[in-house]
């Protein structure tokens, strides 16, 4: 992965931070965890339904349930939140169905941190580039932040235009992020475009295919970007530690695009696979019955133990697989700010499936 030589001028918490993580066994919140797990002076606070053990002295995990407002009830780790980073997320069947989910889930999670956070400084909200209509067709790219919100309902914005009066009545900084198709290891996030590429191939190859695109050519063809993981979670802590970054909202991408058929090979390559072209189906249809093929993987190849259902949705790959639009994110504003990271697309899809191999997590 490539970044830029200026690191050392990306703001960092302060020492004597706690973050607070809320969703931190998703593919984003296990970056940020990640990328935080073994600093000096900062703490960590893992919350999710099932969170991962932690494997470092300063990260706590924190079993909690939103919808109980009786959760977090006594837990004195808490009590020392500074900051919150929010990335969870609740899937329902269709646009429309998750606005309401998700904008419940954000009510109870900024209900949670005023029960329980009292010395609460600044909240991070994750959204993404259906802000911009990219899950509706063509919208304007690049997509910039000062852009119009799209004349229909998104939970992105019920939970920000929350999180702006909470803010305001509670004293509290905040900053909202838009990454687009996230790349990271995690093994409970099926959101996680490494892990679809990696179970695609590995199908693949037990059915003895060469590794074929699942989409349109027009999709093969389209302008794409994405966001590894690794690099949201140092621009997650840039946006709580950097007063720029308040009461703004930044485009966070690797910071370049690319086309599919141009990638496709070396991807083939990193999976040890044959590349092929388009072929236009739906992968939530064609794979239906893949998971006693992916179990049948898991027992030859000693795999970790993973149900095909917790490490991919394919419903979500085929949005991603079947976005015939140019997909663009103008992503000078958090430069101007003081977010001088990028990364190679190519780079870094390449090291994280070999990294999701390395932990034995697809063969």
């Amino acid at each position: 992965m490539s970044v830029t030589p200026s690191e050392p001028t990306i703001a960092a918490y302060p020492s004597g931070s706690t973050v607070l993580v809320i969703g931190a066994s998703g593919v984003i919140g296990s970056a940020v965890v990640r990328h935080l797990a073994g600093r000096a002076g900062v703490s960590v606070v893992a919350a999710a339904r099932r969170p991962e053990p932690p494997d470092a002295g300063n990260v706590v995990a924190l079993p909690v349930d939103l919808s109980d407002r009786s959760a977090g009830a006594g837990d004195d780790s808490l009590a020392a939140v500074t900051h919150l980073v929010y990335c969870a997320y609740v899937d329902a069947p269709g646009w429309q169905a998750q606005n309401e989910p998700n904008a419940l889930l954000f009510e109870a999670a900024t209900e949670f941190a005023e029960r329980h956070c009292p010395g609460l400084r600044h909240v991070t909200l994750l959204q993404g580039m259906k802000a911009y209509g990219s899950h509706l067709g063509r919208f304007k790219t690049p997509a910039r932040e000062s852009d119009p919100r799209i004349p229909h309902r998104h939970f992105y914005y019920d939970q920000q235009d929350r999180l702006a009066a909470r803010a305001a009545a509670r004293g509290w900084a905040w900053t909202a992020l838009r990454p687009h198709v996230v790349i990271g290891p995690a093994r409970r996030s099926p959101l996680n475009l490494a892990a679809v590429l990696a179970v695609h191939g590995a199908l693949c190859r037990a059915r003895g295919e060469a590794f074929y695109f699942p989409g349109p050519e027009a999709a093969f063809d389209a302008v794409y970007q994405a966001t590894d993981a690794g690099l949201l979670a140092r621009a997650i802590e840039w946006a709580g530690a950097d007063p720029r970054a308040e009461g703004e909202i930044f485009n966070i991408t690797n910071g370049d695009f690319f086309r599919w058929r141009h990638l496709w090979p070396a991807i083939a390559r990193a999976l040890e696979l044959e590349p092929d072209g388009p072929r236009p189906e739906k992968l939530a249809e064609t794979m239906a019955g893949a998971g006693a093929d992916w179990d049948r993987l898991v027992a030859a190849h000693r795999l970790e133990a993973n149900r095909i259902d917790d490490l991919v949705s394919w419903p979500f790959a085929d949005y991603v697989f079947h976005t015939t639009h140019d997909v663009m994110a103008d992503t000078l504003k958090c430069r101007r700010a003081g977010f001088l990271a990028f990364a190679e697309s190519e780079a870094v899809i390449v090291e994280r499936l070999a990294e999701l191999r390395r932990l034995r997590i697809v063969p």
